[in-house]
């Protein structure tokens, strides 16, 4: 093993072990708050080397910062106190609410803590700090600090999820600490109020409180060193003297421990209280004091009454939260808003007692309401309430307040729009409540639940329950929203919304499905505009995607008659899917009707331009049974009616025999990959957690003797649809793995990594070439990574999964390229043994400048953390870029801005040599 390799193992042995240790430490449970924090802080200053830890704590006002213990190693003692006002440091408070972890390498330069580093870091020393936050109900309730004293420190990524992981069991020690001390002073109240209380010291009366003088009917100086028996008769109830037995329990209650019973007293006036009696006996400047604790049987009965009714609400309380724990399971694997919704109402009848209910969703507007989801109302009902209004409603109030709103007579509250009264009161309705559904100030919508009767408040009790669903909602609704982002992303053209090319085939292949055996018979068409390239090369880019976003109107509402859909697959091509048409008349028929409304002039920016459009038709089933097939058939028709300047052209096939250039390449790739004309390129990755070097994805190349240079993606097209994919893919194994095998004899520690494609998923025997190419040249399966696209998967998703199964069962690593432009069905990709994900460079070249990439590629690197996979980021064109995904935590990166692709010893150098530029 290499050197820091080893190192970084034992590093991470270490703080595992260490924060296996304190999770397991019951003393952090079982003692007080103030001895758990001495084990958290002194075990972190030890473990991670720094020169001070500690604790920090909200106030309740939210206005500061207080240190609940700080240790420090160059004093071996603990200190607590000091402050950080929020109003005094308003950046830093900030940071806290919005990062998880504040992984500081170099204090003096980081903005984050410019605030703090006059006044606290450079008097103190402190080079960098590593701090993660603690949380309670959501909201930031304290911070881990961990200061690292002298010079800058490159915190690991083992020490910040060390940090985490302690700064998350902190926040369960101090909610835990906080109930128990909570229950602690209700035991002692609830045990005391009402009872009385006697103090014994050697058999007499050393103290009482004054429920015992007024339940024995006696001022205090008659009972203080008197005997328990003195107030009692000379016989109990069950026939022993009361002397001899009150001695025999109060020895039983020193030698023994606590002792309960019954007891008969008597009171000034001669009358007997029966009572139960509570000894237990504690030893306090060498005497030991027995404490009797009274109670009447008729308090005694009362209370068991209210025992019972408090265990009975506990135990509603405790199935209501239940319920609230399943409904945040079974939304939370849910994206769709409506079952969200319904299942939500579902359970809001099993938790409260409202006999109707209305889920609304703020429209886009922010004007409005919509409902979406209902229980008790008739569909009359429904459609009068479809959309309400924000303003002057209770509802707009209680999503601006962010809090649960009651109207307990709809009649006179003046919160009520006059509207909404009117027909309440039409419909029954006199009261009613509001639950805000808001996600980090996010306002989402409200769930109102409506009663026929006035009052209908809830208790304390029910109120939480309410709230643990709201907050549960509107978490579901966030992440729904979130991944519907990420799908819509994924499956639409940013410029003009419409499908792309994944969502061409999806519904393709759907539509395929459906038709298969009927009569009628389906579709493809592409569509490549005229004259497109002299616009964008005459007016600009800018000109050029307005005018293509006025095409796809256009494109749309010529086809709005028909069965069809519209996507854009890149730059000036469309597609359209005819999912059901008699025959290829039709099509051709529809496909001139589009020409004809693309030829009326297109004004943009005061400017009339008249476009042309070339046309190429494919039809199912005669021209291909899959989307693929036909997308290109239709592309080679599209080129012949470029060729023959008719508009539109039907596939056949001599259309294919009319491209010599794809002849060639489709004859003489065989040859290629047997004499030598391939070469592979090799572009670094880099590691931004670690700082190194960490790996390298092997690109083909074809340099043809006549050809020239072919781009990858002209002739691998050509070798996914033949029987040439194999041998393609196992020479480009076989080169890299080679070079890969000389590299690590240089002492270069990384892997490698190449592409799949669908037919190699569809391949049973490549598992077993791969692992035997590796046992060849002596390398660890792990040292090969395969990048698969999400589209790939798609032919044939069973057959494709068996073979990812199997060669991670061989050890190979796995990971999604271009992650987002593709099938991005979550729940599959859960059930593959992935590596990491690749997030596409679409997404990553714009995310400085473009708020949607950033939080798609922010969303991505938590979902894939939280699915225990790496993150690659592709196509990092500047540092800045580099800087910031290292930020959001991001594991890999790679693009030009770190080495472009090249040949074998270029690309060594690179990898021998220091990053020449800084990643944060």
């Amino acid at each position: 093993m290499h050197p820091a390799t080893d190192s970084f193992d034992k590093l991470s042995n270490r703080l595992q072990a260490a924060f296996i240790r304190l999770a397991k430490d019951e003393h952090l449970w079982s003692g007080d708050l103030y001895s758990a924090l001495r084990n958290v802080t002194t075990t972190l200053a030890e473990v991670l080397e720094v020169g001070r830890a500690s604790v920090w704590r909200m106030s309740p006002d939210r206005h500061e910062l207080v240190c609940q213990l700080l240790f420090r190693t160059d004093r071996q003692g603990f200190e607590s106190g000091a402050s950080l006002p929020a109003a005094q440091f308003p950046h830093y408070f900030g940071v806290l609410d919005e990062e998880r972890l504040l992984d500081v390498p170099d204090a003096a330069n980081d903005q984050r803590v410019q605030e703090r580093y006059p006044g606290h870091l450079r008097p103190l020393g402190i080079g960098a700090c590593l701090e993660a936050t603690l949380h309670e109900a959501g909201q930031l309730a304290g911070v881990l600090c961990l200061e690292h004293l002298g010079s800058p420190r490159l915190w690991s990524r083992d020490e910040q999820l060390l940090a985490i992981s302690v700064a998350d069991l902190l926040s369960q020690l101090q909610v835990f600490h906080t109930l128990k001390d909570r229950e602690r002073s209700y035991r002692s109240i609830f045990d005391a109020a009402g009872d009385a209380i006697l103090t014994i010291v050697d058999g007499l009366i050393a103290d009482c409180n004054p429920q015992a003088q007024l339940m024995l009917g006696r001022p205090r100086a008659e009972l203080i060193g008197k005997p328990v028996t003195d107030f009692s008769p000379e016989m109990q109830g069950d026939g022993r003297r009361s002397d001899d037995k009150a001695e025999g329990l109060l020895q039983a209650a020193i030698d023994v421990g606590p002792q309960q019973f019954e007891w008969t007293h008597r009171r000034a006036d001669g009358s007997r209280i029966e009572t139960e009696v509570s000894l237990s006996a504690i030893w306090l400047a060498g005497r030991c004091q027995v404490t009797a604790i009274v109670r009447d049987v008729t308090e005694r009965r009362l209370a068991e009454q209210i025992r019972q009714t408090s265990a009975e609400l506990l135990k509603q309380r405790n199935l209501a939260l239940q319920v609230v724990l399943n409904l945040a399971s079974q939304l939370h694997r849910s994206s769709d808003s409506e079952a969200i919704a319904d299942e939500t109402l579902r359970v809001l009848q099993l938790l409260q007692r409202a006999p109707l209910s209305l889920f609304h969703l703020a429209g886009e507007d922010g004007e409005h309401f919509e409902v979406i989801a209902s229980t008790g109302y008739t569909p009359a009902q429904i459609a009068a309430r479809r959309r309400m209004p924000i303003e002057r409603s209770l509802s707009g109030q209680a999503l601006a307040l962010g809090q649960i709103l009651h109207c307990t007579n709809v009649e006179d509250d003046e919160r009520i729009d006059p509207v909404i009264r009117e027909r309440s009161l039409i419909d029954g309705i006199h009261s009613f409540t509001v639950l805000p559904l808001v996600y980090q100030d996010k306002q989402l919508g409200v769930i109102g639940l409506q009663f026929y009767d006035c009052g209908n408040e809830f208790s304390d009790a029910e109120l939480e329950i309410l709230r643990a669903v709201s907050q549960t909602v509107s978490l579901a609704l966030a992440n729904a929203r979130s991944v519907q982002a990420l799908e819509f992303q994924a499956t639409h053209d940013s410029l003009t919304g419409l499908p792309n090319r994944t969502q061409l085939h999806r519904d393709a292949t759907e539509s395929l499905r459906w038709i298969a055996g009927s009569p009628r018979q389906l579709a493809l068409m592409l569509l490549d505009l005229d004259r497109f390239k002299e616009v964008n090369d005459t007016l600009g880019h800018r000109t050029g995607d307005q005018l293509l976003k006025l095409v796809a109107t256009r494109l749309q509402a010529a086809i709005e008659r028909e069965d069809a859909m519209l996507a854009r697959l890149g730059g000036d091509e469309f597609a359209i899917l005819l999912r059901s048409v008699t025959d290829a008349d039709q099509a051709q028929d529809i496909a001139r009707s589009i020409v004809a409304a693309l030829r009326t002039p297109i004004e943009v920016e005061g400017i009339f331009i008249e476009l042309g459009a070339s046309i190429g038709v494919a039809v199912y089933p005669q021209h291909g049974g899959t989307s693929h097939a036909l997308l290109r058939c239709a592309d080679v028709a599209m080129y012949a009616a470029k060729g023959n300047a008719s508009s539109v052209s039907l596939y056949d096939n001599s259309h294919d025999a009319h491209n010599p250039r794809r002849l060639a390449m489709i004859t003489e790739l065989g040859s290629a990959i047997r004499s030598e004309q391939l070469v592979l390129h090799y572009q670094p990755r880099y590691s931004l957690q670690e700082g190194r070097w960490c790996s390298c994805e092997a690109l083909v190349r074809w340099q043809h003797p006549k050809l020239g240079f072919i781009p990858p993606g002209e002739f691998v097209q050509f070798a996914e649809t033949s029987e040439l994919i194999r041998p393609l893919t196992l020479w480009v194994a076989r080169t890299a793995v080679r070079q890969l095998a000389l590299w690590q004899q240089t002492g270069l520690c990384i892997s490698t990594s190449i592409n799949l494609s669908t037919r190699n998923l569809l391949d049973i025997t490549l598992p077993e070439a791969l692992a035997e190419l590796l046992r060849e040249y002596g390398l660890q399966p792990g040292s090969l990574e395969l990048e698969i696209t999400e589209t790939a998967l798609m032919t044939d998703p069973d057959r494709a999964m068996q073979t990812i199964e199997r060669l991670a069962e061989l050890g190979m690593r796995l990971s999604i390229d271009d992650f987002g432009t593709g099938y991005s069905s979550l729940a599959y990709l859960k059930r593959m043994p992935l590596h990491a994900l690749k997030i596409d460079r679409s997404f990553v070249r714009d995310m400085l400048h473009d708020d949607q990439d950033a939080i798609i590629v922010r969303s991505t690197i938590g979902l894939a953390h939280s699915l225990g996979l790496q993150v690659v980021a592709e196509g990092v064109e500047d540092p800045a870029t580099l800087s910031r995904l290292r930020e959001y935590g991001c594991d890999e990166a790679q693009g030009y801005v770190l080495s472009k692709p090249m040949a074998h010893a270029a690309a060594l150098r690179v990898m021998q040599a220091p990053l020449p530029i800084q990643t944060g």
